[in-house]
């Protein structure tokens, strides 16, 4: 326990340094804002006795859990929040086809049938409706469109 009374900025730093190199092997980041934590107080350290503050042990530890913490605190609030996309069905192909009038390829047998989009071939589900009938695609679940049938075709 002798080695505390003995801390200095120098074992700050080095703790920061050590737990950024993890964080490249371990990832999730907890490590590297614990890790900035402790280079700031190796900094506060290193600077605080110039302005006449010693701190101990205690106050030392004090500040790498409440640094750390503000740290996590602020990467959770500021820098993970979602960005808002400007292209929301890239990479959900079949997404942009909802709300569609396209005519069946193969009868719905049932509650299952087949189109054609975008040289691709679709599942369909919902009610048995003959070959050549014109559905509108409602939902796509599970890579397969939901489907209702079209009263009146669109002219």
């Amino acid at each position: 326990m002798d080695w505390l009374y003995q801390l200095d900025y120098h074992h700050w730093i080095v703790l920061g340094l050590v737990l950024l190199v993890l964080e490249v092997f371990v990832g999730g980041s907890l490590l590297m804002w614990n890790g900035l934590s402790a280079i700031c107080v190796g900094i506060l350290v290193l600077l605080l006795p110039l302005i006449g503050i010693y701190p101990g042990w205690e106050m030392q530890l004090i500040m790498f859990g409440v640094g750390g913490l503000v740290a996590l605190y602020a990467w959770r609030r500021y820098i993970n929040e979602p960005v808002a996309s400007d292209a929301p069905a890239l990479n959900r192909r079949g997404a942009s086809h909802v709300g569609e009038v396209v005519r069946l390829d193969q009868a719905i047998d049932n509650g299952t049938g087949y189109i054609h989009l975008d040289d691709t071939r679709w599942p369909v589900h919902g009610p048995d409706l003959p070959e050549g009938s014109l559905v509108r695609l409602v939902a796509l679940d599970d890579m397969a469109f939901q489907v209702e049938q079209v009263d009146n075709p669109p002219a």
